[in-house]
């Protein structure tokens, strides 16, 4: 059991020596954190260049892979184009042979011409007119949401399909439907990357996909990280 002290009950020699040693030990904490800063600045300035060297390399490998996979499959596809045609929306091709598949092609994002702002406004315009009652407000809610751009800048394809269902369901041939047409034509999607996707049946005829991405691979399993998890206490 600790015993309580007073201070009443000390001497001032002995309330003095108190105060001494309780700096003595704010500064101790102060130089043990400044020095754990420095050596966390330390450790950081030697890692990151050696790791940063590895991952510029691992990037430049995966890029000449990429494209030596794409050329090692030139010719397959012009012929493929030549003898059976590709579809002008195909976006994606996958060859397989025994047990190995390797699949090419495009990804594409959402985009719109500078005249789909012209639509917007119409539909703006139409809902300004429709009236104040609980559904209709209901209604305006919906359609702002679904006009709502992303984090591009860019409206959703899905949610303007979306629109054009409630244009043809409950408003058609008024400016709204108009407007949603307007948007429509002036969908412009947008190439965002070429990519190649690897799989590979195991014994057991399961399908594995072969990670290419270093967040995809998983990591040695002699490398513990839990302590970077979240407990439950």
């Amino acid at each position: 059991m600790t015993e309580t002290i007073s201070l009443q009950d000390l001497t001032p020699e002995q309330r003095k020596e108190l105060v001494t040693q309780a700096k003595q030990e704010e500064k101790a904490a102060k130089d043990k954190r400044s020095a754990d800063l420095k050596a966390l600045e330390d450790l950081a300035s030697e890692s990151v260049p050696i790791s940063m060297q590895k991952l510029i390399e691992a990037s430049q490998i995966l890029e000449q892979v990429k494209g030596e996979v794409f050329n090692n499959f030139m010719g397959l596809l012009k012929l493929k184009a030549d003898t059976i045609g590709i579809k002008s929306n195909q976006q994606s091709h996958t060859i397989t042979s025994g047990t190995q598949s390797i699949k090419l092609g495009y990804r594409v994002t959402d985009g719109y011409g500078d005249n789909a702002a012209y639509g917007i406004a119409m539909i703006h315009k139409f809902l300004e007119n429709l009236g104040s009652d609980a559904p209709t407000k209901k209604l305006i809610n919906v359609v702002f949401r679904l006009l709502q751009r992303n984090g591009n800048g860019d409206l959703d394809s899905k949610k303007v399909i979306q629109l054009r269902q409630i244009a043809d369901r409950d408003y058609p041939e008024t400016d709204f439907a108009k407007g949603v047409e307007i948007i429509q034509q002036e969908y412009k999607p947008k190439l965002s990357r070429w990519f190649i996707e690897a799989y590979e049946k195991d014994g057991t005829g399961i399908e594995r996909n072969i990670p290419l991405s270093i967040t995809s691979v998983d990591l040695p399993k002699d490398i513990d990280l839990t302590f970077l998890l979240p407990t439950n206490d």
